[in-house]
């Protein structure tokens, strides 16, 4: 996977636009930059940990990266298409202070199946570095979006999270496609 399309991956997996619609908020309206930092920082390193693992985690399971990436673009399609249906996830309940980037930010918001996924396979192909740096954009993109309030920015995040999660079914289709004709 070339480098532009595995920043395209993560991004359209993590979907910045959609996390920032149940990301915890301040009185204000803006996200809270404390959890948002913290979720942020876990899918890096979580990111990072399974990209490093993938390799001996898949010859535990007897599975080839091939095979994997096939079953990965599955993972996408589908979790691309639901996040199309539903733009704006659940409200979950938050825990206090800075915990709240562990839930609900860096799980289940970013650190859902399909960047799991996507993290072992691109940990195979592209190496630990790539991935996390691919990750790091994806909170990059988070990062910008916390001074969004306001209902014309929230429905225009909404719109452009919808375009993430076709771009995740594109991706998925791609990951498919390409590990069939690795196989």
């Amino acid at each position: 996977m070339s480098s532009a399309l595995l920043v395209v991956a993560f991004l359209a997996a993590a979907n910045p636009f959609r996390s920032r619609g149940s990301i915890p908020e301040e009185a204000s309206g803006r996200a809270r930059l404390v959890p948002v930092l913290v979720g942020g920082a876990l899918l890096i390193g979580s990111v990072a940990a399974l990209a490093w693992w993938s390799g001996p985690m898949l010859r535990a399971l007897q599975i080839t990266p091939e095979t994997f990436k096939i079953a990965a673009g599955f993972v996408a399609v589908l979790a691309g298409g639901y996040a199309f249906v539903v733009p704006t996830p659940s409200t979950e309940p938050e825990l206090a202070g800075w915990r709240a980037g562990v839930w609900p930010v860096w799980y289940p918001r970013l650190f859902a199946p399909e960047v799991m996924a996507l993290a072992v396979t691109a940990g195979t192909g592209n190496g630990v570095a790539a991935s996390a740096g691919a990750a790091a954009v994806a909170v990059g993109g988070l990062l910008a979006l916390v001074p969004v309030r306001g209902q014309v920015a929230r429905r225009l995040v909404v719109w452009l999270g919808r375009i993430l999660s076709a771009a995740l079914v594109v991706v998925g289709i791609w990951l498919t496609i390409d590990g069939i004709r690795d196989v």
